[in-house]
């Protein structure tokens, strides 16, 4: 009998670990949403699981009415209906802002027991989404009669508090824009001896809005680690945990630290990617890319590259550069529609840095890779701004306003910086100071075959935001034999498919910024129906906007990549 006892409690403890790894990634994901649609996405994706629930519902306020928007459950609910806020649980937790428990509906007054006579539900929770004056409210359902743990109402209440959070700070990127768009407007209206002061008034009123994003977000989200990390230590600390109760709570700790680690990126308004540095050879690098960019500028556009084999070797992450030199390319090729010339030079400039660059070393230590246009050139306020993550001068559609900001972000990772010298008629030179390597470039050795060694089995362009899964992902596709080139937004990939590259398979995230993936698998099934397409999403929504590309649902296992990369081959043959 003791056996069946400890044997349940292990269960138990199990459960109770996987739930709240699924709730960690779960409120991982709100902390990036900002709108209603992304949060409901999420909470419909994650929180069924997490709850141990054989339903859940996310129900808008909209007026005086309760709108069913999004359901999960065993059978269907109220899906697309409205009700009286005062004749439904949800509105009640809305007016009240209060969770109400509901052991068993026959025997609540709250409950409009007609609605939920011929569906499966018998108990409840219903948990209010938004401070002071709730906006939406979290339902979790159960076919039989009990009142719901301690856990699961606290897992509920964690989620909507997550989703709270992240509502908040949708209006307070919302408010942000409005502020851009209203000082803008200032600045066109006013003349030329305003202009300055109203620069620094937008800075100021920027960064104070930004500034309270970031503590909001750090103190909200520490606070949802808080149980997270209390609740997994709490299993850890058992006398003789089973092997496999231990292996699940470390998930979820790892799971809990990964978001405290956002946490601290946001407070370091960084966004920064894991690089691999090494010696690099500017010469082998530019020179293996000659064909590529020469593709990218076109026929109308002379590229001169002056790189001396001569230069020492930079430390840096080369996949990353290439990147980088491809964006500067692709930037400058848009600023001369008429054509051109484009001047890529390496040099030591007599290691005399421009004034006012900050680096880290030495003046000597640097060697500055410069990349000339003849094109329109940057206007001051272009120049000034051209740096700033998002900002862009191209038509919408036309470019994301990342590319200088990654490659000047890539080189201050590095160690060095990025500079620009620019005037309109003039054209424009950027130039990248990157650190001189410690150590020689490794030799390039010939592989010894292998017994049993698979060949190649083709090229992959890969697509994702997120780095650990792109790094992830990318590291499984090279293990079963694939050369993979893996990259952060989908308009690198159109860019870098119309440049001529060609992949056997486009394997793309879902939820990106900008350009979706299936937004991007939709136009390379049109442009380049010989390329094989994949869909890699956690967002259940893809199956109703593209049923006929193949997809495959995070988290995933080697043998379901495999599968799912043959029936995205096997669609082209």
């Amino acid at each position: 009998m003791n056996g069946q006892l400890d044997s349940d409690f292990r269960s138990e403890q199990k459960a109770l670990a996987a739930r709240w790894s699924q709730a960690a990634e779960a409120m991982e994901a709100l902390a990036g949403a900002r709108s209603v649609d992304a949060v409901v996405s999420v909470l419909r994706a994650f929180a069924r699981r997490a709850a141990g629930a054989d339903g859940i519902a996310v129900v808008l306020r909209d007026g005086d009415k309760c709108h069913y928007v999004a359901e999960d459950a065993m059978e269907p609910l109220w899906s697309g209906q409205r009700f009286p806020m005062q004749r439904c649980v949800s509105g009640w937790a809305m007016l009240n802002q209060q969770t109400a428990v509901i052991p068993d509906i026959f025997m609540d007054p709250r409950v409009p027991v007609d609605a939920y006579r011929t569906t499966f539900v018998r108990s409840m929770v219903m948990v209010p989404i938004g401070r002071g004056d709730p906006i939406a409210a979290m339902g979790a359902y159960w076919s039989e009669a009990g009142a719901p743990t301690d856990n699961q109402i606290a897992l509920l209440e964690a989620l909507a508090r997550a989703a709270s959070t992240a509502l908040e700070n949708g209006r307070l990127f919302a408010s942000l824009e409005a502020l851009n768009l209203q000082l803008d407007q200032r600045m066109q209206e006013q003349g030329k001896d305003l202009e300055k002061s109203q620069s620094a008034l937008r800075q100021v009123q920027k960064m104070e809005i930004l500034g309270k994003l970031t503590g909001h977000v750090a103190h909200d989200f520490n606070n949802l680690l808080t149980p997270i990390i209390g609740g997994l230590d709490r299993i850890m600390a058992e006398d003789t945990p089973p092997d496999t109760i231990g292996r699940t709570a470390s998930v979820a700790m790892q799971a809990a630290e990964s978001a405290q680690r956002l946490v601290e990126r946001l407070l370091a308004f960084a966004r920064r990617q894991p690089l691999q540095p090494t010696a690099v050879l500017l010469s082998d690098l530019v020179t293996g890319m000659q064909a590529l960019l020469a593709s990218t500028l076109g026929p109308r556009i002379v590229l001169t590259i002056d790189v001396p084999a001569s230069l020492p070797p930079v430390q840096a992450d080369g996949h990353q550069l290439e990147l980088a030199i491809l964006n500067l390319v692709v930037n400058s090729r848009d600023a001369m529609p008429e054509g051109g010339l484009l001047t890529i030079r390496g040099d030591l400039r007599n290691f005399h840095l421009p004034a006012g660059l900050t680096v880290k070393e030495p003046a000597e230590a640097y060697v500055c890779l410069s990349i000339a246009d003849t094109g329109i050139g940057m206007t001051p306020a272009v120049r000034a701004s051209a740096m700033e993550p998002f900002f862009t001068t191209k038509p919408a559609g036309h470019g994301t306003g990342l590319g200088l900001s990654m490659a000047h972000g890539l080189a201050a990772q590095l160690g060095g910086s990025l500079e620009i010298n620019s005037e309109v008629g003039q054209g424009t030179d950027v130039q990248l100071w990157l650190p001189k390597a410690k150590t020689p470039p490794a030799i390039a050795q010939t592989p010894t075959p292998q017994i049993g060694k698979e060949p190649s089995q083709g090229k992959i362009l890969l697509v994702d935001d997120n780095p650990l899964v792109r790094n992830s992902t990318r590291e499984m596709l090279t293990d079963i034999g694939y050369d993979v080139v893996d990259i952060d937004h989908a308009e690198l990939a159109i860019s870098m498919m119309e440049a001529g590259y060609r992949p056997d398979i486009l394997i793309t995230d879902h939820v990106m910024p900008g350009m979706t993936g299936v937004e991007l698998a939709l136009r390379i099934r049109v442009d380049h129906p010989q390329v094989a397409v994949l869909i890699i999403s956690g967002y259940q929504g893809i199956d109703l906007i593209a049923p006929e590309i193949v997809r495959l649902s995070k988290p995933f296992r080697l043998g379901h990549l495999q599968a799912s990369i043959s029936a995205a081959r096997a669609q082209v043959r």
